[in-house]
């Protein structure tokens, strides 16, 4: 019988007490712990790539038990099967089940505003302490060590109070202190997702407040702390100007970009041959192409790996399809609903034209180059520079990197996108802000008034303004019409107006031949417009002359007759329009 297969899963020991599959990492364990000598490892991925299981692997193998220290019968238990444990017995001999380990996520820690994101993290803070509740009667601290512990761990109010916030800041250093004292050696800390309070707070505009807050409450732990064994953080970014890093002497740093060092950047993640190993088990290595196309594509140092989430969630989709109807297998799209990441929709109405021309062109399969900031500072993020929003498409998984591009310019990179599920991501994404972004709305209302009212002159002005500023949605093949540039950026403008608009079609058949768009207004009953696109690459070609053979093209191949016959039909209000570039004429 195959192993189950538990989609999202985030503990490792309950992985495999369930029997579900798991993709042996375990010698990541050796490489961040033995091989690597830093105190302190920050190791950057985008969402979905099993940072959190990671985390509770090495929680897994290295925390002590607290009732028994010394014995491992548990780890012997979980780990027996991996790698780990069968060929890196001197290493397991040393390290495993013999650390107190804290190991806390931060993730949860948002809010509307700094008061409710404060409680959460006192939650925390709260959760902790509690984790180890047996330190109050520990012989090896003192009375006013224990009183501290005491202070946060008796009373959940008492550190979720935004008054007692100073307690909080020292709260992860204190235990570690603690820990150390009563075990007589230093703790390894592991903090998931440590950006999440900073990234949040930057959003919602309380940047201030949070960094007042979380910034000693992660350096006093981390900077020249005794008390401190290792530290282990996961994030999207390392966000260095907020000064959590600033002074730490002894960091290593492990982000997307990294190269050279294989052991860390194929850690999280699946390999190209992992990758198979789990199509090949559930009997769908003849999908590996389809599989690759994509979940494929992402580049971390200079090894490509795939996002465990949609190589699992496709296996657990279509293994079942292999016995009933092949036909329906298929790769679907798993990342885009996975997380409220809005990088895109935060910066879309900000970006200027030459910016627009370059997601177009990564929307065509193309690359870009760009300055990338490696040490972003979320604080900057409402100043909306572009340089920013390539940044954040790179380390939250909608672009890659080339590696064997190399500039003359300092963090200069070519960029792209990785597969076709990001594709369809980054169409989504962009889709959501034509329908959701009031001053897009704005414009694109006065457009549709313009078109049932018959007024070419507010048409073209209003087109005019929404091709400059914004980017286009359309049939993204490089060999494909140019007309389809222009046909998907209107028919996206007009999905969202369905307050003015009863009926909407597109490429639809009519007399004798094809209407690129037919609107039905809602407001004023029975008029109808239709839409004749056409486009130039010369720009000193007469756009309107052009529009006006448009208007021809509809009364030669009879686009309306179907429509004036109609008793139901007040009027038919027909338009050509040209667009070359960012431009267009309406007749």
């Amino acid at each position: 019988m195959l192993k189950s297969i538990r989609i999202g899963a985030e503990s490792f020991h309950k992985l495999i007490e369930s029997d579900s599959y798991y993709v042996d990492k375990t010698s990541f364990i050796k490489t961040v712990f033995k091989d690597n000598t830093s105190d302190v490892m920050l190791i950057t991925r985008p969402r979905r790539f099993g940072k959190t299981l990671t985390m509770s692997t090495f929680y897994d193998f290295l925390a002590l038990n607290p009732d028994n220290p010394g014995n491992v019968s548990k780890q012997e238990k979980w780990f027996k099967d991996t790698y780990i444990f069968k060929k890196e017995k001197a290493f397991c001999d040393e390290y495993m089940g013999k650390f107190p380990v804290i190991f806390i996520s931060l993730k949860q820690v948002d809010g509307d505003d700094f008061t409710e994101a404060y409680d959460q993290l006192g939650c925390v803070v709260f959760g902790m302490y509690n984790s180890f509740s047996y330190l109050a009667e520990s012989p090896k601290l003192n009375d006013a060590e224990k009183k501290l512990f005491n202070e946060i761990a008796s009373d959940a109010s008492f550190i979720r109070n935004i008054a007692n916030k100073n307690r909080i800041k020292d709260s992860l250093s204190n235990m570690l202190m603690f820990l150390s004292k009563h075990y007589g050696v230093n703790p390894v800390l592991l903090i998931d997702e440590y950006d999440v309070p900073i990234a949040k707070a930057a959003r919602k505009n309380y940047y201030r407040e949070m960094i007042g807050v979380i910034s000693p409450f992660l350096s006093n732990a981390l900077k020249t702390n005794n008390y401190l064994g290792r530290a282990v953080l996961t994030g999207c970014l390392r966000a260095a100007k907020e000064s959590i890093f600033t002074g730490l002497n002894n960091l290593l740093i492990c982000s997307v970009l990294n190269t050279g060092q294989d052991n860390i950047s194929q850690g999280i993640g699946f390999t190209e041959e992992e990758t198979e190993k789990v199509l090949s088990y559930y009997g769908l290595n003849d999908y590996y192409n389809e599989v690759k196309n994509n979940y494929d594509g992402y580049l971390f140092g200079t090894k490509h790996m795939y996002c465990p989430w949609d190589v699992m969630s496709f296996c657990n989709d279509n293994r079942e399809k292999l016995s009933k109807d092949r036909n329906l297998i298929m790769a679907d799209n798993y990342w885009i609903n996975t997380s409220g990441n809005d990088v895109i929709e935060e910066f879309m109405g900000f970006i200027n034209s030459d910016d627009v021309e370059k997601m177009q062109d990564l929307l065509d399969g193309e690359s870009i180059t760009t300055e990338v900031r490696t040490s972003l500072c979320y604080g900057d993020l409402k100043n909306h520079d572009v340089k920013d929003f390539w940044t954040l498409l790179l380390y939250t998984g909608y672009l890659t990197f080339d590696p064997q591009y190399r500039s003359a310019k300092k963090y200069e990179y070519r960029l792209y996108i990785p597969n076709e599920e990001i594709k369809d991501c980054f169409k989504s994404k962009i889709m959501d802000f034509f329908e959701t972004n009031p001053d897009m709305k704005n414009n694109t209302n006065e457009l549709i008034k313009g078109l049932f009212d018959g007024d070419a002159e507010t048409v073209e002005n209003s087109l005019n303004g929404l091709l400059e500023k914004y980017v286009s949605i359309r049939d993204f093949s490089v060999n494909a019409p140019k007309e389809n540039y222009y046909h998907g950026f209107i028919n996206g403008l007009l999905v969202g107006s369905t307050s003015l608009i009863e009926e909407q079609r597109s490429n639809f058949e009519a007399g004798n031949g094809y209407i690129d768009l037919i609107i039905k207004s809602l407001k004023s009953r029975g008029i109808i417009v239709i839409l004749e696109l056409k486009q130039t690459s010369n720009e000193n070609e007469d756009k309107v002359l052009i529009a006006e053979e448009a208007i021809e093209q509809i009364l030669q191949k009879k686009y309306a007759d179907p429509y004036i016959k109609r008793n139901d039909i007040k009027a038919v209000i027909t338009y050509g329009i040209c667009f070359c570039k960012k431009e267009c004429g309406v007749a």
